[in-house]
């Protein structure tokens, strides 16, 4: 089928890492330790202002991993910061491309260039068709009703105060969706007035121009902002225009209590360039076959929120929230298949036939609309040692979605026959409910000994109408989600601070409403011999891939993890963060191709090894090391105990910067993956890479002049690939790509 979100959902990216790439790996890492180690020790101390790629104490607060503020070696969780300083000194333009530096999560993307990045946490890997990280801005959720999908640079990076990522079944905090984890961009910045502004250009026409003031209003403050990024792309027919703005604004109704408005918008046009064929893509990887020439989308995205805080005593605060989200989307999606032969007498494949393949393109409408409530209290008695936060969350969205053909045919039919019929295929709305009540607290046991504890129920309402066909289909879900976890503190000085902790909680993920109500039908070509040699085409109109009677699936989750932080002198620092899981997910689903359709047929096992190391020297040299070790398994089925297809066993990131307030600066980084198979019988994989990436800078008090080099060494690699048939589509990735600009900052 055409992409990751083709009718066999053979949505696979395989890299194996190669014996040269990781003894890059290993040569790269050793030469960033020695190097730092290398220079002479000074009485600077090690904390400075100056953007770093990678600065962390585990003195920083978090909010994400337990709801309320805490320092992260107390957080009972495997979690990660990365601030806005950290972002700007690395070689990427968005949030999208940053995903790849951040500890535990592993990024593809079908563009090319991470502009339309698929994120892989744990070896929960939505190929495109859904998400299994719940995503939010200031604690508002971001992900699509209809799949759970993210618009990753709804918020341009400029705008991005920190970034939260909670790893791991976060069910008993987040509910829905937050199987593999919580990404958690906070923006508030406005603690006095600021004007930045930025301009940059690249290869392939690619620039980006964006504004960002704040300033104070009355007692309290405010800040605005707009961006505009774009690219041609490095490949034909694959250009992106994204046009962001918004805002908010904070005033404050008396010393304890204040009010947040804000607001952030997205225009978004896209082009789809399709995968290539291994042949394609050994001749020529900037090109696009004929069956993408409509492929894209064109989508309206409009948050608008409102938050209330109030300090109704000395150790209990009140939050209320209330959110709406609009999107209008129109996408148009090529899917194609090899033209199979049948047996004539039991209709099973006996073969491809010859030829070009056959493809069914479709066009999609779909209007989403979704307001949320959410209320907590939170309680801290310090006398009693605990931490106590607790509350009640609702949504109500509602979709009108439509389905039209737009062609099909084989490839000559695409290059010189295309005629575009755009006639309605399905039409259907509904709508889908959330409510939840949770609690989440900390009790001290023993001086060094906190023991964590959370619960949550949810319950979610779908009713789905549609009048072409004709058919309805209503169904209920829910879900009790609790978590449990101790956490030792090993020791707390101004040299060192750190924890263990060992957590057990559930998690669940209800199925979509694509996955229910996707009643869309693809065209296929078979082919039936009729003699020697000869054969007779029919055309068969599948049947749809929804499956209204999917059950959530649910996961258990066991989790040891440990932070530690030395100070070796003034000078030299170095932090751990290392945790080991086992997930075992119940009732999954997959696509079943005996049946084309969604079902609940398979369990699996998730195993693995999450480190990230840093390690500082003065103010300016800094360098990390992420490496992610997974293994993912089939514990029923036909492929038991084979791996599942599309996840890396391995994926790393390491790189180091040299960040000083004035002067000349610069940053290196590599990163790569491999171990990733391509089909569910283990017998294909893609090859692994390893990419070297730089920036250099020139800083001056008010701009920042930089370079950036993707791709150093001008490397071909697919990001991402399926297959169907024993036939291998492939989506490569950028070569080397070179872009400049400015930053200013008043």
């Amino acid at each position: 089928m055409y992409s990751i979100n083709s009718i066999h959902n053979q949505i696979k990216i395989d890299f194996m890492i190669k014996t040269s790439s990781l003894s890059h790996l290993i040569l790269f890492f050793g030469l960033l330790i020695s190097t730092f180690l290398s220079y002479d020790l000074h009485s600077q101390d090690i904390f400075t202002t100056a953007d770093t790629i990678k600065k962390v104490t585990f003195e920083e607060v978090v909010i994400t991993a337990n709801r309320y503020e805490n320092k992260i070696f107390n957080s009972g969780a495997s979690v990660d910061i990365i601030n806005s300083k950290q972002l700007n000194a690395l070689p990427v333009s968005g949030i999208s491309n940053s995903l790849a530096y951040i500890p535990g999560m592993y990024l593809s993307s079908t563009d090319g260039m991470g502009l339309n990045p698929q994120v892989m946490v744990r070896g929960f890997f939505g190929g495109g068709e859904a998400e299994y990280v719940n995503v939010m801005v200031d604690g508002t959720p971001i992900n699509d009703l209809e799949n759970g999908l993210v618009s990753w640079n709804l918020i341009p990076l400029k705008q991005v105060k920190r970034i939260e990522f909670l790893r791991g079944g976060s069910s008993p905090l987040y509910g829905d969706a937050a199987m593999g984890g919580v990404f958690n961009i906070i923006t508030e910045k406005m603690d006095k007035p600021f004007t930045t502004a930025s301009i940059g250009y690249g290869d392939f026409n690619t620039y980006n121009i964006g504004i960002n003031h704040g300033g104070k209003v009355g007692n309290g403050n405010y800040e605005i902002f707009a961006n505009n990024e774009n690219t041609d792309g490095f490949r034909e027919h694959s250009q992106w225009n994204s046009t962001t703005f918004g805002g908010k604004i904070k005033l404050p109704f008396n010393s304890k209590s204040s009010v947040t408005l804000s607001s952030y918008n997205q225009l978004l046009l896209s082009e789809d360039a399709g995968p290539l064929s291994e042949e394609q893509f050994a001749r020529d990887q900037e090109q696009s076959a004929a069956y993408y020439r409509e492929d894209g989308k064109n989508q309206k995205r409009f948050l608008a929120r409102a938050d209330f805080s109030s300090k109704i005593n000395n150790n209990t605060d009140l939050g209320v929230g209330l959110s709406f989200q609009h999107k209008n989307n129109n996408d148009t999606r090529s899917y194609t298949q090899p033209p199979l032969i049948l047996d004539p007498y039991t209709f099973t494949p006996i073969g491809t036939y010859d030829t070009t393949l056959y493809s069914d393109t479709k066009r999609r409408e779909i209007s989403t609309n979704i307001a949320v409530l959410d209320i907590n209290l939170f309680n801290v008695n310090s006398g009693s040692g605990t931490k106590i936060i607790g509350g009640i969350e609702a949504s109500y969205g509602t979709f009108d979605n439509a389905f039209y053909n737009v062609f099909t045919g084989f490839e000559n039919d695409y290059k010189n026959n295309f005629n575009k019929v755009d006639t309605i295929a399905t039409q259907g709305d509904g709508s889908r409910f959330k409510a939840a009540a949770f609690f989440s607290g900390e009790l001290k046991l023993l001086d060094p000994l906190t023991f964590i504890a959370g619960l949550r129920y949810d319950i979610i309402v779908d009713d789905f109408n549609s009048t072409i066909p004709d058919t309805t289909n209503n169904k209920t879900y829910s879900a009790v989600s609790p978590k449990f976890a101790l956490n030792l503190n090993t020791g707390e000085t101004k040299d060192y601070s750190g924890s263990i902790f060992i957590s057990y909680s559930k998690a669940f993920k209800a199925p979509t409403i694509d996955q229910r109500t996707d009643l869309k039908q693809l065209q296929y070509a078979m082919f039936f011999p009729t003699g020697s040699e000869v054969y007779q085409m029919i055309l068969i109109t599948g049947d749809p891939f929804s499956n209204g009677d999917l059950k959530p699936q649910r996961s258990t989750n066991y989790e040891i993890g440990t932070y530690q932080f030395y100070r070796f002198s003034k000078n030299i620092s170095l932090s751990i963060n290392l945790s080991g899981y086992l997930t075992k997910v119940q009732d999954e689903i997959d696509f079943d191709i005996a049946t084309l359709k969604y079902k609940n047929i398979l369990d699996s096992e998730h195993t693995g090894l999450e480190m990230a190391l840093n390690l500082n020297y003065k103010d300016f040299w800094n360098g990390f090391f992420n490496l992610n070790y997974t293994e993912v398994k089939f514990t029923s089925g036909e492929f038991q105990d084979n791996f599942l297809k599309g996840i890396p066993k391995t994926s790393f990131a390491t790189g180091m910067g040299y960040s000083p307030v004035t002067g000349f600066g610069g940053a290196l980084v590599y990163r790569g993956a491999g171990g990733i198979y391509l089909d569910d019988e283990n017998t294909q994989k893609l090859d692994g890479y390893g990419v070297f990436s730089a920036r250099a800078d020139y800083r001056l008090s008010f701009m920042t002049i930089y370079l950036d080099c993707e791709n150093i060494f001008d490397n071909s690699y697919n990001s991402t690939g399926y297959m169907v048939y024993g036939a291998k589509s492939l989506f490569p990735a950028v070569g080397r790509f070179i872009r400049g600009g400015l930053n200013f900052s008043f």
